[in-house]
């Protein structure tokens, strides 16, 4: 079957089959196969390997490249696992195909039935910098990035209200049989998704890496890893909660001490 539109198949007598209409040109920064130009921008975000830059042409969205520096740096500090990527032919890409394919699980999962707390994953992209992760930019509410839960308790602390969300989120992950590699507060984020919807999204740290995929085979084995390392990842916030309260303790006790000669009149001293 063809899939030449018939209102151009009639005028093909009179029009070139390469000729391609001026209005129908695809801008050079859009072309759809055109390598994504990273060179002049600079990462807005980084991992363990991996380095995050804002889509030079779509607000809504991030692009995920490999740290060859970083990525060649741990190679070379762990012998063992250098021998065994010889044997995984995606190498340094291993991430951007364990997020994509978890990403896939968790949309089959859910089937349309609940709304999956990740950031949207698009796919792959070929960028200067080697292949790219397309994911969706949660925000701030306005163009800057969502602060993780980390992030969060270390300014604010952690509150009852957010520790109850904290709950509810883990629960659904593990009830869904979301994988996570790294349970980590710096990989969950409370902000808007490119819809608008406020809530706490999963950012990184997902897909299954283990030689063995025990807990994609077994949902028990999953939530219950989930759940340990959840409960630990717990303890620390509450721990660093309670330390920066006690730090802003102190330095509001240090300001209602400092004297004041403010409408004094004279400077000390004088």
């Amino acid at each position: 079957m063809s899939i030449v539109p018939q209102a151009v198949r009639r005028e093909a007598a009179s029009i070139s089959l390469f000729a391609t209409p001026e209005a129908l040109e695809p801008s050079p920064a859009h072309a759809p196969l055109a390598a994504l130009d990273l060179s002049n921008l600079r990462p807005i975000a980084a991992g363990n390997d991996r380095v995050v830059y804002q889509h030079p042409h779509e607000a809504s969205l991030l692009v995920k490249v490999v740290d060859e520096d970083e990525w060649d740096a741990y190679m070379r500090s762990k012998p063992l696992r250098r021998w065994r990527k010889r044997f995984q032919r995606e190498g340094a890409y291993r991430n951007h195909i364990a997020e994509l394919a978890e990403y896939a699980a968790a949309q089959n999962a859910a089937a349309g039935r609940w709304k999956v707390p990740m950031a949207r994953v698009l796919g792959m992209v070929q960028t200067s910098h080697g292949l790219g992760l397309l994911v969706e930019k949660i925000t701030d509410g306005e163009d800057g990035l969502a602060p993780t839960v980390e992030q969060i308790v270390r300014d604010k602390g952690l509150d009852e209200a957010l520790a109850r969300e904290l709950d509810y989120f883990f629960d659904a992950l593990a009830d869904h049989h979301i994988i996570l590699n790294d349970v980590s507060a710096r990989n969950v984020v409370v902000g808007a998704n490119a819809d608008g919807e406020m809530g706490l999204y999963l950012i990184d740290g997902f897909g299954s890496k283990q030689a063995i995929p025990v807990f994609a085979w077994s949902k028990a084995l999953n939530r219950r890893r989930i759940q340990r390392k959840y409960q630990a990842m717990l303890t620390k916030l509450r721990a660093r909660s309670r330390a920066a309260s006690a730090s802003n303790e102190m330095e509001q006790g240090k300001e209602r001490e400092a004297p004041s000669y403010a409408g004094k009149g004279q400077a000390p001293g004088a």
